[in-house]
């Protein structure tokens, strides 16, 4: 504002004029101006701030200089101006003031302080005599107090003015029918939110927020059937209800219908698996277990569990057949079901299935070793040919098999009956004798009996094989047969022999009516051509011998059998020979040796 004396500018907080020390007179019906409290700025308040400052010190002063001199009395031109505050052109226009713009808080206004002025006019008892006052300070004090109580009471306003705001716009807002329709979507009252719905049309149509809470109320239903608090029915009531809202379409809800029906489909298909289940019905119940969805989480991972009981189930039954197939001997028939398990949709690759075939090879190996040991080739090797026929070349199975196929062959020894022979007098040997009886009473079954016959007339019989160099060893039983027909002569006399290359590889010892079974092993390796021979050595009359030759066989240099010992002729053979060329000594010599050696006896 500024002095109505003299024009200079005075601070807010001035009585004074600091330029003519005129006392400020301050109207006492004049409002300050809304604006200027909605515009006071920060910067004008410490500038006000710091003149009011200013302007008390100098108040000080001035007020000092008029008790030293006293005024001369004197009508009080200003005092009557106060009275009548409509005729100050400052006043009138506060507007306008560009000073009144830097004030900052509404409660300082400086006319309010104009009554208070007066009073202090009408009271103060150091009025001058020319009715002027000596002038006075206003307490610091008490003006902070004002402005702080000033300050308290705006804050207070304008939370009353904010609270009013809200109050209003949560009227308004009740008020609003998107979210009366809202409010009744949330809290299910869906025929309210129809009527809401077509009595508010042009506003709610395709109202976003509005179709947000109805896929809310979607959302809400499926989530309570996945996780198990509301069922089937419940849901698809809900959600027959939620389809009669207007906008649904817009929803999900189309969806949603369709996902429960499928879990509540697929939770059907877990109960039928497991009924079948129980019946032992594998297939069927496998074909339910495989309906059930992978997306039904609550469901899913036991169909899964109870998918895997029913193949175990089907597992066993072809396990179980095959043992007993098995164990009766039927080994082809046990294999074979097994592989029938393996073109099983559900077992396909089974790594049991596997697992027990590769298993079951190995016990039929074992027993074609069996048969071997007792000497039952064909049987061995019948075995193997006929299960190896029943894998596909180079499996692990077939490699098994075949290797034992080979061993086989290493191993068997070739019969003395299945021998082709290059060259021998087949009018005294003869193959197939099964069923033959020795001088003892032993009686030869297998199916590898020959026998051989000499006599005075025919002095031997022979057999010759051409064997390369791949044998090593030739063994077997010699018995003198028992001839019902004819007994054999108490003199007759006769012996076995085993040729390699023309040379004497082995030699019996003398053959009688009395010899027992006797067992040979003769080394021939190296050997290309092979004889075996029975010859006559003497008897009386037209007797003969018939002898068995049981069990012959012939090992390959591969077999595992062991070597035969070292050729060497019997030494019994040797002793009879020696008593045979002896007689013939004996009897080759005149008659008066003979007698000399007779009574040298």
């Amino acid at each position: 504002m500024f002095c109505e004396n003299c024009g200079a500018k005075i601070a807010d907080n001035d009585m004074f004029c600091q330029n003519c020390g005129k006392r400020v007179e301050f109207p006492a019906t004049q409002p300050i101006p809304e604006q200027n409290v909605s515009q006071a700025e920060p910067e004008a308040s410490a500038q006000n701030s710091e003149q009011a400052a200013q302007a008390e010190t100098v108040a000080a002063q001035q007020t000092a200089a008029a008790v030293a001199e006293p005024q001369q009395p004197q009508a009080n031109p200003y005092t009557q101006q106060a009275q009548q505050p409509q005729v100050n052109p400052y006043s009138q226009q506060p507007q306008q003031n560009p000073y009144a713009q830097q004030i900052q808080q509404p409660q300082q206004n400086p006319y309010a302080q104009q009554s208070q002025t007066n009073q202090y006019l009408q009271q103060n008892p150091y009025a001058m005599p020319n009715g002027q006052q000596m002038a006075q300070q206003p307490k610091k004090s008490n003006f902070k107090i004002n402005k702080k109580m000033i300050i308290i009471g705006s804050v207070v306003l304008a939370v009353i003015i904010a609270a009013v705001i809200v109050i209003g716009i949560l009227v308004s807002n009740a008020n609003n029918p998107v979210n009366k329709m809202i409010n009744a979507i949330n809290n299910g009252e869906y025929k309210t939110a129809n009527e809401l719905y077509y009595d508010n049309y042009k506003a709610l149509s395709d109202n976003k927020a509005v179709i947000d809470a109805i896929q809310a109320q979607v959302d809400a239903v499926k989530k309570a059937y996945d996780d198990g608090s509301m069922d089937y029915d419940t849901a698809m009531d809900k959600l027959d209800d939620i389809s009669d809202l207007p906008m649904s379409y817009e929803t999900s809800l189309s969806e949603v219908r369709s996902e429960i029906r499928e879990l509540e489909s697929s939770a059907d298909y877990l109960k039928q698996g497991d009924e079948y289940l129980k019946k032992k019905e594998y297939s069927n119940a496998i074909y339910y277990y495989d309906e059930v969805l992978e997306k039904d989480t609550a469901n899913y991972k036991k169909a899964q569990e109870q998918r895997a009981k029913a193949i175990d189930g089907i597992r066993q039954e072809y396990l179980d057949e095959a043992k007993e197939e098995f164990d009766n001997g039927e080994y082809k028939y046990a294999i074979s079901d097994l592989q029938n398990a393996l073109d099983d949709n559900y077992l396909t690759n089974d790594e049991k299935i596997n697992a027990q075939i590769a298993t079951y090879v190995d016990e039929i190996i074992k027993k074609s070793d069996e048969y071997f040991n007792n000497k039952d080739y064909e049987n061995a090797v019948n075995l193997i040919d006929n299960i190896k026929s029943m894998f596909d070349e180079g499996s692990d199975n077939y490699t098994k098999l075949n290797a034992q196929l080979e061993k086989l062959n290493k191993e068997i020894p070739v019969k003395l009956q299945d021998i082709s022979f290059s060259s021998s007098n087949s009018d005294y040997f003869y193959r197939y004798q099964s069923g033959s009886k020795d001088i003892s009473g032993n009686e030869y079954n297998s199916d590898n009996v020959c026998t051989m016959s000499v006599s005075k007339y025919h002095e031997n019989a022979y057999a010759e094989m051409y064997v390369n160099k791949g044998y090593k060893k030739i063994k077997g039983i010699i018995a003198v047969k028992d001839n019902n027909y004819s007994s054999i002569s108490s003199d007759t006399r006769a012996y076995f022999e085993v040729v390699g290359d023309k040379k004497t590889l082995y030699k019996s010892e003398v053959l009688t009516n009395k010899s027992e079974p006797i067992n040979f092993a003769v080394n021939i390796k190296d050997v290309d051509t092979l004889t075996i021979k029975l010859v006559y050595s003497k008897g009386s009359g037209s007797s003969g011998m018939d002898v068995i030759l049981s069990d012959v066989e012939i090992y390959s240099v591969d077999s595992s059998e062991p070597d035969a010992p070292a050729n060497e002729t019997s030494e019994v053979s040797k002793v009879e020979s020696s008593k045979e060329e002896s007689s013939k000594a004996e009897s080759s010599k005149p008659e008066s040796s003979k007698a000399e050696s007779s009574k040298a006896a």
